[in-house]
């Protein structure tokens, strides 16, 4: 099955029929993703992107995508924020200098201090060794060619994460971005944890509403 019938398929499904009674309906009707004034994305319970129209948005957070919309959804309680930890990450070593008076006050800030810094050269150390490249008699002449790279030390990082909150099936609404207002329109799809989210693609509220990002964030741990 490949990812280009599936496409086909969904929209051909989630399209009205064109006998749609739209006496009484404001706007496009009936309405159909084909339309180049709506943005059509199958979405997740975490709130990735599954479906597009655009190639490039699958797999992207749909916050990057369209801030405005997801904003207004978090706001509305569809999707629900929670925190997120990495204990096993990688930081870029950021020098940090401790006062006299703090190492001598806690002595296991020193130790623990002293352990990061051996575990964090060993594994540099694992990582940029290449026993293979001994063998080669260019190793040694292009060493110093190597651009340097930043250092590395464990850390613990935090999140955000998105949940979908499934009692919410339907919701929709009108964002104001200046000279426009932007309609969207979010539906449960039965029997799974996927959203259909459509948008008016033709207003754009990137100057009012930026990209919800899930940049993760250091940790950083006071010993007294």
């Amino acid at each position: 099955m490949s990812l280009d019938w599936l496409e086909k398929r969904f929209w051909a499904i989630a399209k009205q029929p064109s006998d749609t009674d739209c006496s009484n309906v404001e706007g496009v009707c009936p309405l159909s993703c084909e339309n180049d004034d709506l943005g059509c994305f199958l979405v997740d319970n975490n709130g990735f992107i599954l479906l597009s129209k655009e190639r490039n948005d699958v797999g992207r957070f749909f916050g990057e995508v369209d801030g405005s919309v997801m904003a207004s959804l978090i706001k509305m309680g569809m999707f629900k924020k929670v925190s997120l930890f990495d204990y096993q990450a990688m930081c870029k070593n950021s020098h940090h200098h401790a006062s006299s008076a703090r190492s001598l006050l806690s002595p296991l800030y020193m130790i623990l201090a002293l352990m990061r810094w051996f575990f964090s050269n060993a594994v540099m150390f694992l990582l940029d060794f290449n026993l293979c490249g001994l063998w080669h008699s260019d190793y040694f002449v292009d060493a110093h060619k190597q651009k340097k790279v930043d250092a590395l030390q464990p850390c613990d990082t935090a999140y955000p994460g998105f949940m979908y909150d499934s009692s919410i099936r339907e919701a929709n609404s009108l964002i104001k971005c200046g000279r426009c207002q932007k309609m969207f329109v979010v539906q449960q799809i039965p029997d799974s944890n996927l959203v259909l989210v459509v948008t008016q693609a033709s207003c754009d509220c990137s100057r009012q509403f930026g990209p919800i990002l899930l940049q993760p964030k250091e940790i950083k741990y006071i010993l007294w």
